[in-house]
């Protein structure tokens, strides 16, 4: 039986976000994902680049999560499944180490992999501008 994306299975997979919940998200993903943020090409200011789950969660999400002072939500506000392609617009936030609110806007095109339900390729765009800001503007 081969895998079949729905909405209920994003929700169920992205909706802990919304409380800070990432475990369910990062168990999804095939740990060699290809992750692409912005651009392919590797800019550690901004952190565009092309990451596994490994080498994300190391230049990406630890650097971030050490300068924020709570937990990073993020809520699904827009969803499109196409096959084994959802697009997925969402809003994140946090409280940044320096009392300032952290409020990005994010695009996810996620490619699933038919046999395995798992996240074989991200392309995330965001607002790098913002990430650099919080990445020069907090203490760790």
């Amino acid at each position: 039986m081969s895998f079949q994306l729905t909405p209920e299975y994003i929700y169920a997979f992205l909706g802990p976000a919304a409380q800070g919940e990432w475990t369910p998200f990062l168990d999804g993903l095939d740990p060699d994902v290809n992750w692409m943020i912005g651009d392919p090409t590797f800019n550690e200011q901004h952190r565009t680049g092309t990451y596994n789950v490994k080498t994300w969660r190391e230049i990406v999400n630890k650097p971030l999560i050490a300068r924020l002072a709570s937990p990073l939500t993020m809520k699904i506000e827009s969803l499109d499944i196409i096959g084994l392609k959802a697009i997925v617009e969402a809003s994140g936030s946090a409280t940044q180490k320096n009392g300032k609110q952290y409020n990005n806007r994010y695009c996810w095109i996620l490619i699933f992999d038919g046999k395995t339900g798992k996240v074989v390729t991200i392309r995330e765009y965001i607002n790098t501008a913002m990430l650099k800001e919080v990445m020069e503007t907090n203490e760790i």
